[in-house]
This record gives structure tokens, C-alpha cells and sequence, in this order.
């Protein structure tokens, strides 16, 4: 088994708060703490009018993940931090520049969020490096999933999939847990589950399931 804790953009910003996540959850027993590595530059724009409107506290999409961004060398600090607390350091990229950052870090795998998976954009560059991927399931269906997994086998890239249910938190009648069954007759490869249930025994079904 291995449980990884999503840390995502909880940090705010923040490096020291980032630091304080992992070394909480470096007690937990995880193996692996995940962020989102988002850089402003290379996913949004201030042109883009549907994003104009955002938050109280930031005008634009824009300005939230230039907020959100950390520079290479504090990427390099939280990654030595994951590694003295006997953590894999994963982060997802949303860009192929995030990737070359990524590569720098020296990261053993890439996880391609929900959102991602038909970015095929992305998934060339990611493919290029020859690193397993645990690709999310959310918010795709079956033939955008075939779509993906066809270029993976093509590209002989190893990977494995999370039933994944992209609400915040899910509701229970939503969790998808049948759905592990088919994803791993379908595809014939290693099968998680991404939880957003915040319930302890979702994990444990999802487990006895054969995630």
C-alpha cells in the first residue's frame, strides 16, 4: 500500500506553512506528501475575461497562482524536507515548464490531476521522461480514459489510476467505489482511490475493494 497526503495549495502561499504540513504529517505514517506546482506565467493571463473575477483577495486567477508560487529554490527547500522526513516528495505539474522544474527537482514520478488528462500537451512532455504517472479519473469518462491509457501503453510508460470523484467533500452515494472493480477489469492496471470523503472508513472500503 501507499498513502499519499495532498497538501495541493492548502499552504497559501506560504513556505513555512508548507514545512509545518509535512513535518505534521511525517507522523501520520503516509509515504508521500503531494503538492500542485502552478506557475502564472505558464497557465493563465490577465487577458483572459473569464477570469477576471476571483476573489476578496486576489483581483484575478492570475494574481492567486502567481501568489501561489514558490521559486525553484524553495521547491528544492520542501523537497529536502519531504526526503528528511522519509517522505516521496510528488508534485503536479499544470504545465510543461512545471515539468521541467519538476525534472530539475529529480521527482520519481508525475501525477496528472484530474483536469489534465487529456492534455496530451503535457502528457508527451511528461512521457518524454520515462517516469511511472498515477493518473486521476475524475471528470473523465470511459473513451477520454481509453484515450489516455492507449497513448501510456504506445509511449511504454508504467502507470497506475485513481477512482477519483472531483466534489469537495463528496457525498457518500458519490464515492464511486464500484467504479474500482471496473477500472481495474478495464485497463489491467494498479487501481487507487483519491479520497475527498474526509471519512476514515471510505480509505478502508476502498482497500478492501482492492484499491
Amino acid at each position: 500500500m501507499f498513502i499519499i497526503a495532498e497538501i495541493g495549495q492548502a499552504h497559501e502561499g506560504s513556505l513555512g506553512l508548507a514545512i509545518s504540513y509535512i513535518e505534521a504529517l511525517a507522523k501520520t505514517g503516509v509515504d508521500a506528501v503531494k503538492f500542485q506546482m502552478h506557475i502564472a506565467e505558464a497557465e493563465s493571463s490577465l487577458q483572459e475575461p473569464f477570469r477576471v473575477k476571483f476573489s476578496k483577495q486576489d483581483a484575478t486567477r492570475f494574481d492567486y497562482w502567481k501568489r501561489m508560487e514558490f521559486t525553484f529554490e524553495q521547491w528544492q527547500i520542501l523537497k529536502e524536507c519531504c526526503e528528511t522526513n522519509n517522505l516521496e516528495f510528488l508534485a503536479s505539474p499544470f504545465s510543461n515548464l512545471a515539468v521541467g522544474q519538476l525534472e530539475k527537482l529529480g521527482v520519481k514520478r508525475y501525477k496528472i490531476g484530474s483536469g489534465e488528462v487529456n492534455n496530451f500537451l503535457l502528457l508527451k512532455k511528461i512521457a518524454a521522461t520515462g517516469k511511472p504517472i498515477i493518473l486521476s479519473s475524475g471528470m473523465s469518462s470511459f473513451a477520454e480514459l481509453d484515450e489516455t491509457v492507449d497513448f501510456l501503453k504506445k509511449e511504454k510508460i508504467e502507470f497506475s489510476m485513481l477512482q477519483c470523484t472531483t466534489s469537495y467533500p463528496t457525498a457518500p452515494e458519490n464515492y464511486g467505489l464500484n467504479v474500482i472493480s471496473e477500472l481495474k477489469e478495464r485497463y489491467r492496471v494498479p487501481i487507487g482511490f483519491s479520497d475527498h470523503s474526509a471519512n476514515p472508513s471510505t480509505c478502508i472500503a476502498a482497500t478492501t475493494l482492492g484499491a
